[in-house]
């Protein structure tokens, strides 16, 4: 029975009857391997608190395992409490030698540990994701401390490359920068993104609902990384199509919820903005998606978001900022990228945004380049690379 298991650090909660949900999009692509393997397998931590009802995906189902890893609050936490955390760590690890394959994830520290306890030994066959700019991303997560966090995860990162040149692990790189990073590095890489989109949805999408119709729209976990904030403060003076004052659509949750919902108050847009909840993904989400004029995201970081190649897909022009592998995503007219530098932000997002409200042959050019850069990339077809890449089948093409 072939066997593979993901090491990506995923959140799952337990609800009161003991099953394990989640609303990450990315664990649906994990789960989306059983397609080529017998066994899933995800380690991941398990929030202490229990939930009263499961979140829209349920990790279960008949070939699918759950190995709970002892749960820290913050990567930061393994380093100030390593006695709490690893010994637990390092049981859980164990089980990762009865696997055939191995998703691991560039520079976190327990993938560095993962490839300490596996040594040289030839199975099972591993992969690695660089999914953005983990050093910068780190700096930004711990706030005043951000100068050790970067130096921290920069020393992980080469400990990581350390152990994976001597097995000569690939790495799925997402974006040019990633690409760069892990040559810096001495990794082989392999330009990648993770995507759900169903080749027959492409080929057939919905149709837009006029019910759901929106001149802004956004879809993501709400995070302050996300930079809702600063597409709510944008908003106020922007028009729509005809002229009215522009909407905007929010799908998503997350602990922002609330914050944002108060920002929007205060700037008296209650009657211009749609707190939509979450939407799992499939064809509800892509009509909402087709039913905007513009998708913007607006990040702080970023790795390569799903929701950006579903909103590509449907036909949806982008507005984002240049982040993590965005820039390489939307490159080639693909998209509208503004620089991520703080200072002036707000006046770059509203003219880019205003300007795409605006022009309609700018919105069919971006939309008609997006969608022959994602067409060809449905999930069945990535995870058919993966497992390519993992049995040796597909050399590095960076």
């Amino acid at each position: 029975m072939a066997a593979i298991g993901f090491l990506n650090d995923q959140i799952l909660y337990r609800d009161a009857d003991g099953g394990l949900s989640c609303n990450d999009a990315f664990v649906a692509f994990l789960l989306a391997f059983r397609r080529h393997y017998d066994h899933v397998v995800l380690f991941s931590r398990v929030h202490p608190t229990p939930i009263d009802a499961p979140l829209a995906l349920r990790v279960e189902g008949e070939g699918v395992e759950v190995i709970e890893l002892p749960f820290y609050p913050r990567i930061s936490a393994l380093f100030t409490h390593p006695v709490r955390h690893w010994p637990g760590l390092d049981r859980a690890l164990e089980r990762l030698h009865g696997l055939d394959a191995v998703w691991l994830n560039t520079g976190h520290p327990v993938s560095v540990r993962a490839l300490q306890l596996l040594g040289p030994t030839p199975r099972p066959r591993l992969v690695a994701a660089l999914r953005g700019d983990y050093e910068r991303d780190a700096s930004i997560r711990e706030g005043g401390a951000a100068r050790v966090a970067r130096a921290i995860q920069t020393a992980m990162m080469h400990a990581f490359a350390h152990y994976a040149r001597r097995r000569g692990v690939p790495v799925l790189a997402y974006g040019d920068a990633a690409v760069a990073r892990a040559q810096q590095l001495g990794l082989r890489a392999l330009p990648f993104e993770t995507t759900l989109l169903d080749g027959q949805l492409i080929a057939d999408p919905p149709a837009p609902d006029p019910l759901l119709a929106v001149d802004l729209l956004v879809v993501c976990r709400l995070v302050r990384e996300k930079g809702l904030d600063r597409l709510i403060e944008a908003l106020p003076g922007l028009r729509g199509r005809d002229g009215r004052p522009a909407t905007l659509a929010i799908v998503g949750e997350g602990p922002q919820e609330a914050p944002l919902r108060a920002l929007v108050a205060a700037h008296g847009l209650d009657e211009r903005v749609a707190f939509r909840g979450y939407v799992a993904h499939g064809k509800p989400l892509m009509q909402m998606v087709r039913s905007a004029t513009v998708f913007a995201l607006p990040s702080r970081t970023e790795g390569v978001p799903a929701t950006v190649l579903e909103a590509m897909a449907m036909r949806v022009p982008v507005v984002a900022t240049a982040v993590g592998g965005l820039p390489t995503l939307l490159a080639d007219g693909r998209g509208v990228l503004l620089d991520a530098a703080e200072e002036g932000l707000g006046g770059r997002l509203q003219a880019a945004l205003q300007q795409m409200l605006d022009d309609p042959a700018q919105r069919e050019r971006i939309a008609a380049a997006a969608f022959q850069h994602v067409s060809g990339l449905t999930v069945e077809a990535q995870i058919a690379r993966v497992v390519n890449v993992l049995e040796g089948a597909d050399a590095p093409d960076a």
